[in-house]
């Protein structure tokens, strides 16, 4: 019995007890000002600790598998997870006020919604269907300068 508890405590740590993180979870996610507020400040801490951590800087948080290669299903679970445990990366997160799974959701629906917004902006894309994602693509062109600079201070190219 004790066994399966620590089982079930291992499995949700890092989720609040919460069910891991889906591609639902990230196409249903809306991007907001408030938010995105929490995350740029949080991501501040973050850089700041890469730069300051040399094991941070040789495995970041954003590498190209978590942003573009992997599948969310497994990159977000994993992402959450490893801002939860990572004292300098969970501490980044509390100075801003920002939960470790709300973190990870913003930042893939933000990379996502960006990923698009460049192929809508070059014509690869001719629109975005209605709806969240939509949404989220206009709130990227609002604030383009704005998010370009965060993703950049996170290494995301």
């Amino acid at each position: 019995m004790t066994l399966a508890l620590l089982v079930s405590l291992a499995l949700t740590a890092g989720h609040g007890g919460q069910a891991p993180l889906t591609v639902k979870d990230l196409a249903d996610y809306r991007l907001t000002m408030p938010v995105f507020k929490r995350f740029t400040r949080a991501s501040e801490g973050i850089a700041h600790a890469m730069k300051a951590d040399p094991r941070l800087a040789a495995d970041p948080p954003f590498t190209r598998d978590v942003t573009v290669l992997g599948d969310a299903n497994d990159m977000a679970p994993a992402l959450e997870r490893r801002l939860s445990v990572d004292p300098a990366l969970s501490a980044a997160l509390a100075s801003a006020r920002i939960s470790p799974r709300e973190y990870t959701t913003f930042a893939l629906a933000l990379i996502g919604a960006r990923l698009a917004h460049g192929f809508v902006k070059s014509g690869a894309m001719r629109f975005v269907p209605k709806g969240v994602a939509s949404d989220n693509v206009t709130f990227i062109a609002a604030h383009e300068r704005d998010v370009d600079a965060v993703l950049r201070m996170l290494g995301v190219e």
